[in-house]
C-alpha cells in the first residue's frame, strides 16, 4: 500500500468509527496510534530498533554534561542532529538555529543522527546541548517494564473490530506502551530538572508522550514546522485531535500554511504564528559566490536532485536516464542519508553527501524531486523545480500552491522530460512569497506576546 492509500485508509476509518474514544488515562490515543499505523500498512516502514542504533545512543549520552538539566533556562528546544547543515565552520541548526539568537536562556535537547550522532562540539554553536540518548534509554526501561494493561485501556474492542474490518495486523497495545513510556520518561527528566517556560519542538508527533508530560506540567509547547505540511501529511489531515498530545501553538515558514491550520486543520493548535525559514536566511546571506564557476567550463547547466528517505531507488534511476541523453548538463544528486547506496552509470552525475543542500540550490539552473520540501526553498532561491511525479505524490502536494507559471513541472515519466527541461530553463516566472523574512526577529515576538506573559 502506496503512502497516499494509506492515508486515504486513515480517513476511511476515521469517518466511520469514532476513534477518538480509544483511551488511556481519560486521554484519547488515537492521534498517536493513527501514525503508527499508517508507519504499518504503508511503504514507509518504521525504523526499527538496530544494534548500530542503540550503538549511536549510548556512543551520545555524554555529549554535552547531563547536568545541564539542572540550569533553569527559558526555553527548552527539542531537535535533531540530522537537521544540521554546514555554514561556514559551524553545523547549523535548519529550523531550530534562530534559538541560539533569542534574548532568553535556552537548553537544547539534540536526538543524535542515526548515522553520527552528534556533530562535533567545535562545530557547534550551541553551549547548552544535552542528548535526548538519555531520555530513549529511559523510555525503553518504562516499555520493558510492561506497565499498561489491556484492561486499562478503553476502546480496545472498537480497535479490534476496526483492525478485523480491514484485515490489518497492527499491536496497537504495543504503540500505547511506546507512548506510555515516552511520558514516563519525560515526567522524570521534569521531575530532577527544573523547568522551563515552554518547549520549542520540531516534529512532535513522534514523540507525543514527551507533550503529554509537559501538558500535565503545565508547560507551553510549541511546534516549529520543520518540513513539507498540508492535507496529505499523517499527522496535520485527523478529523480531530487530542489537545494534550497536540502542540499549543505552531510557527509555520508562512501564508500557505498558516491559511491552512487556520481554515482547514483548526483544531490542531490553538495558535498559529508566520515565523520563516532560519536557515534559508542564514544561506542568503553566507553562500555569496557560485559555487559550479568550473563546472560551469564544461557543462551548459547544472541540476541539482534532491533525494527522499524511501524513494531513492525511483529518483536515481529516473535521474540516471534522463543524464543519459543531456551531456551537456551536470546532475548533482544528493540523497537524504549519506548511507543509501546508489547506482549511477552516467560520467555527468555527481553524488555529493554532507553538504548544505541551500548552497547548492541557490546557484543551480534546475532542481528535480519527488516531492521533497526543497521544492520550497529552491523557489525561495527563484529556481525552478521539475518534479517527478512519482505516485502523484508532487503533484497531490504542491499543485495547489505551485502552478506551471511559478517554474515547476509535473512529469509522470523520463518521455516527459524534455520538453519540461526545456521550458523550466529558458522562460521566465512568477516566483511566490512562501516563507515569510525575519526569523528571528518573528520567533521573538511570539515568545514575548503570546508565550512568557
Amino acid at each position: 500500500m502506496t503512502y497516499l492509500e494509506a492515508v486515504a485508509l486513515l480517513h476511511d476509518i476515521e469517518s466511520k468509527y469514532d476513534v477518538m474514544n480509544v483511551k488511556y488515562k481519560g486521554v484519547s490515543v488515537w492521534s498517536f496510534l493513527r501514525l503508527r499505523l499508517l508507519d504499518c500498512v504503508s511503504v514507509n516502514t518504521e525504523i526499527k530498533i538496530s544494534r548500530s542504533i542503540v550503538k549511536t545512543v549510548f556512543k551520545s549520552l555524554f555529549y554535552g554534561s547531563p547536568f545541564l538539566l539542572w540550569g533553569k533556562y527559558d526555553l527548552w528546544s527539542i531537535t535533531n542532529a540530522e537537521r544540521r547543515k554546514m555554514v561556514g565552520n559551524k553545523m547549523i541548526h535548519r529550523i531550530s538555529g534562530a534559538i541560539e539568537h533569542l534574548p532568553y536562556t535556552s537548553l537544547m535537547i539534540e536526538k543524535p543522527s542515526r548515522c553520527i550522532g552528534h556533530a562535533p562540539k567545535r562545530a557547534i554553536e550551541e553551549t547548552h546541548i544535552f542528548s535526548e540518548s538519555w531520555i530513549l534509554l529511559l523510555s525503553q526501561f518504562f516499555m520493558h517494564l510492561s506497565l499498561v494493561k489491556k484492561k486499562d485501556v478503553q476502546g480496545c474492542e472498537l480497535m479490534d473490530k476496526i483492525l478485523e474490518e480491514y484485515n490489518l495486523k497492527f499491536d496497537y497495545m504495543h504503540y500505547i506502551c511506546h507512548l506510555d513510556a515516552q511520558r514516563r520518561s519525560m515526567n522524570f527528566i521534569l521531575a530532577i530538572s527544573k523547568k522551563p517556560n515552554v518547549v520549542l519542538f520540531e516534529c512532535p508527533y513522534d514523540s507525543m508522550g514527551y507533550q503529554w508530560a509537559f501538558y500535565q506540567h503545565g508547560i507551553k509547547v510549541v511546534e516549529l514546522q520543520h518540513g513539507v505540511l498540508n492535507r496529505n501529511h499523517d499527522a496535520y489531515n485527523a478529523k480531530d485531535y487530542e489537545p494534550i498530545l497536540n502542540p499549543d501553538a505552531i510557527c509555520v515558514f508562512g501564508i500557505e500554511e498558516y491559511n491552512y491550520f487556520k481554515e482547514e486543520a483548526p483544531r490542531y493548535a490553538k495558535d498559529v504564528y508566520m515565523t520563516g525559514l532560519y536557515m534559508l536566511e542564514k544561506a542568503d546571506q553566507y553562500f555569496e559566490k557560485d559555487i559550479f564557476v568550473e563546472k560551469r567550463k564544461k557543462y551548459s547547466h547544472i541540476v541539482v536532485a534532491s533525494g527522499q528517505a524511501g524513494y531513492e531507488e525511483q529518483l536515481s534511476d529516473f535521474i540516471n536516464k534522463v543524464a543519459t541523453k543531456h551531456t551537456e548538463a551536470l546532475f548533482v544528486y544528493i540523497p537524504r542519508h549519506n548511507d543509501v547506496k546508489l547506482k549511477f552509470t552516467c560520467d555527468n552525475i555527481q553524488v555529493v553527501v554532507d553538504v548544505n543542500i541551500y548552497k547548492f540550490l541557490k546557484w543551480a539552473d534546475l532542481h528535480i524531486t519527488i516531492s521533497s520540501t526543497t521544492c520550497l526553498e529552491a523557489h525561495y532561491f527563484h529556481k525552478p523545480t521539475l518534479f517527478y511525479n512519482y505516485e502523484n505524490r508532487a503533484s497531490t502536494y504542491y499543485k495547489s500552491v505551485l502552478k506551471t507559471k511559478n517554474g515547476v513541472d509535473y512529469i509522470d515519466s523520463v518521455d516527459s522530460f524534455d520538453e519540461a527541461y526545456l521550458r523550466l530553463l529558458n522562460e521566465h516566472f512568477e516566483y511566490k512569497e512562501i516563507f515569510v523574512h525575519n526569523n528571528i526577529e518573528n520567533l521573538t515576538n511570539v515568545i514575548n506576546n503570546n508565550i512568557m506573559d
